[in-house]
């Protein structure tokens, strides 16, 4: 993967995408990034991650990343991306006209920032495998278990779920 673009369909209920964009945010917030989540009708939400100011952008040094989560039938469509300062246009033309000095350091922030998807990537499946094993643990005491794909509380024993017809 890594990169210009992730792609990827996740196997997960998309009532999860908040959960995720809340932990990708954490994250990158720890380590310095500027994270933007914006709410999409669909029900999905992109993600903007940046780091560096303005001196980095003109380097070639700054990092950003887009990030989308978006609901797919019973799945969410992960796609991650290099924001537009990380297209890194301007700093490269400048650096191939005047500054070959600093046609190094954009390199450089390419190749940061091209693991910057494959983290965020692996972020969001760490997230969904911890809560996929949660719930298909999580028995109430009364003899209930609830169905991965919509919640719904079903008998103890039953073989599939009487809300949504998925096999417990």
């Amino acid at each position: 993967m890594g990169t210009f673009a992730t792609k990827k369909i996740l196997q997960g209920n998309p009532s999860l995408i908040p959960v995720i964009a809340e932990q990708i945010k954490t994250e990158f917030a720890a380590e310095q990034f500027e994270v933007q989540i914006d709410n999409l009708l669909s029900g999905g939400v992109d993600i903007s991650i940046s780091k560096g100011g303005l001196f980095k952008a003109v380097l070639g040094l700054k990092s950003a990343l887009k990030v989308s989560l978006i609901p797919k039938d019973n799945a969410i469509a992960f796609e991650a991306g290099i924001g537009i300062f990380g297209q890194q246009a301007i700093p490269t033309i400048i650096s191939m006209l005047f500054f070959w000095p600093v046609l190094i350091t954009q390199i450089w922030g390419m190749v940061q920032q091209s693991k910057l998807d494959d983290k965020a990537l692996e972020i969001a499946e760490e997230v969904l495998r911890n809560r996929n094993s949660f719930t298909t643990l999580n028995l109430d005491i009364n003899g209930m278990v609830f169905c991965t794909n919509c919640g719904y509380r079903n008998i103890k024993g039953a073989k599939f779920c009487s809300e949504c017809g998925q096999a417990l």
